[in-house]
C-alpha cells in the first residue's frame, strides 16, 4: 500500500469532511483509508509519499466540452451563439482532417490536465475523426471520458442514415470495452436536429442503454426558434419526445422557467453548467440555485475553448459561485462547498460515475489531485476554487502517467 502524508484532505463526500493533517492510503488503484493521520495505517504501508502540506481533493469532472475545437481558440470573439456557430465554428469544423482533430484533442487533454481535470464529457463533430486515434490519445493521457459523436440534421442524408452512421461509431467505441472511454448518444440541439433525428436519438439511447448528451435552452433565441417551429419551448418539445425519461446531460439550461425546473427535478436529467461560455456568448446566467433547490444535479463544464477561452475548471467554479451570488442578490448562495462539489462529486453523478470517482472515500478509485497553493494564504477552500489558476498551482494527479514538468506537475502511476 502507498501512504500520502503531510496532506490536507477535502473529501467532497456527503458530509464534506475536511481533514487537516490527514492521511490517504491507496491499495492498488483504490482508496483504503482517508481521514485523520493514523500511525497504525501508516505502519501497514510499504511506500510513503510526502506532499509537504498540499491539499488533496478529487479529480475535477468537466461535464460538457468539445475537445476537438481546441484549435479554434480565438476564431471569433464578440459574437452571439448562432452567428458564432453558423458563420465560424461549423464552417471551420467542416475542414478538419483526422490528423488535425487528433492533434486538437491532444492539446485539449494537456490543457485539462494542467488544471486538475481527470474526467470529461465530450461532444464532437464526427467529420474528419479517426475514433481509434482519439481513443489511443485519451488512453495515453490517463484520463477518462465519454466521447460522443454529434448528430446534426443535414440535407445530404436522412435521419435514418445519420443514425446508422452514429450507431456504427458508438458500436466501435463499445467494442473497446473500456470503462474509462465511454459514449453517449449526442444530438446537437433541438434547433440543429429535426424531429425525426431527435426521436431516433432517444430511441437509440434506450436501445443501447446509453445516456443522452444535448444542448438545451442555451439562449432566448433558441427558445424563440423552437417555439416558432413546434409551438413549444425546447424542454416541453423534448419532454414529448421522451428526453426526460432517459438519463441525460442537458448542457447549459440557461433559459428555464419554474415549471421546466420542476419537470427536471422528477427526471433522470442532469444539467452541465457552463458559466464562462454563457457569459462570453451573452447567452445568460443559468438558474443554478433554483435547480439545486429542487434536487436537480448540476455539474460544471467549460464548453469549448472557442467560447471560453480555456479549459480551466477552477475558473468555472469561481465564476459559477460569483454569478449565482449576484443573480440571486444574496452572497450566501452557492457556497464554496457547493462549487467544489459541482466540480467533483456532482459532476460524477451527472455522468453516472459517482460510485467510482468524485469524492475521497474508501473503496473508490484513487482519482485525486494534490494542490500546493502559491501566493498569499486565505481560507483554503475558497482559495482552491476562487484564487487559483493553472499557472499558480502545483498539482499532482494520481491517475496520470505522463510527466508535464514544464508546468510543475508531478504525476504518479500506481
Amino acid at each position: 500500500m502507498k501512504a500520502y502524508i503531510n496532506v490536507n484532505l477535502v473529501t467532497c463526500d456527503s458530509e464534506f469532511h475536511v481533514y487537516r493533517e490527514g492521511l490517504l492510503v491507496v491499495k492498488d488503484d483504490r482508496i483504503a483509508y482517508c481521514g485523520p493521520y493514523d500511525q497504525a495505517w501508516l505502519a501497514k504501508c510499504s511506500e510513503t509519499v510526502d506532499y509537504e502540506g498540499a491539499w488533496i481533493m478529487p479529480g475535477l469532472v468537466n461535464c460538457h466540452t468539445h475537445s476537438a475545437m481546441t484549435l479554434l481558440r480565438g476564431i471569433r470573439d464578440d459574437s452571439n451563439l448562432h452567428e458564432w456557430l453558423e458563420d465560424y465554428i461549423w464552417p471551420a469544423e467542416s475542414q478538419f482532417t483526422a490528423e488535425v482533430t487528433t492533434k486538437a484533442v491532444q492539446f485539449a487533454l494537456a490543457e485539462m490536465l494542467l488544471s486538475g481535470t481527470t474526467t470529461f464529457n465530450d461532444m464532437y463533430n464526427p467529420h474528419g475523426v479517426d475514433i481509434k486515434q482519439i481513443y489511443q490519445a485519451v488512453r495515453q493521457s490517463g484520463m477518462r471520458c465519454y466521447f460522443s459523436p454529434t448528430l446534426f440534421t443535414s440535407p445530404a442524408e436522412t435521419a435514418a442514415e445519420t443514425l446508422a452512421h452514429t450507431r456504427a461509431i458508438i458500436e466501435e467505441i463499445l467494442s473497446y470495452d473500456d470503462e474509462d472511454f465511454q459514449v453517449m448518444v449526442a444530438p446537437h440541439s433541438p434547433y440543429a436536429c429535426d424531429e425525426d433525428l431527435l426521436k431516433g436519438s432517444v430511441d437509440l439511447a434506450r436501445e443501447l442503454d446509453l445516456r443522452l448528451h444535448i444542448h438545451v435552452a442555451e439562449t432566448q433565441n433558441e427558445n424563440k426558434i423552437i417555439l416558432e417551429r413546434y409551438g413549444k419551448r425546447p424542454l416541453a418539445f423534448l419532454k414529448d419526445l421522451g428526453y426526460l425519461e432517459q438519463p441525460a446531460i442537458f448542457a447549459h439550461g440557461v433559459e428555464l422557467n419554474p415549471s421546466e425546473i420542476a419537470d427536471l427535478s422528477t427526471s433522470p436529467v442532469s444539467i452541465a453548467h457552463n458559466p464562462i461560455s454563457n457569459l462570453k456568448l451573452a447567452s445568460g446566467v443559468a438558474p443554478v440555485t433554483n435547480l439545486l433547490a429542487t434536487g436537480v444535479t448540476v455539474g460544471l463544464a467549460t464548453d469549448s475553448v472557442a467560447s471560453n477561452n480555456n479549459l480551466d475548471m477552477f475558473e468555472e467554479g469561481r465564476t459559477a459561485a460569483l454569478l449565482q451570488k449576484m443573480r440571486v442578490g444574496d452572497a450566501s448562495q452557492f457556497t464554496i462547498e457547493q462549487a467544489l462539489k459541482a466540480l467533483t462529486i456532482e459532476g460524477a453523478k451527472a455522468l453516472g460515475l459517482e460510485d467510482k470517482i468524485g469524492s475521497l472515500e474508501v473503496g473508490k478509485q484513487a482519482d485525486f489531485i494534490a494542490i500546493q497553493p502559491r501566493g498569499g494564504f486565505t481560507f483554503i477552500l475558497w482559495k482552491i476554487c476562487c484564487h487559483t489558476s493553472c499557472t499558480r498551482l502545483k498539482v499532482a494527479m494520481s491517475r496520470m502517467s505522463t510527466l508535464l514538468a514544464s508546468r510543475s506537475f508531478e504525476m504518479a502511476k500506481f
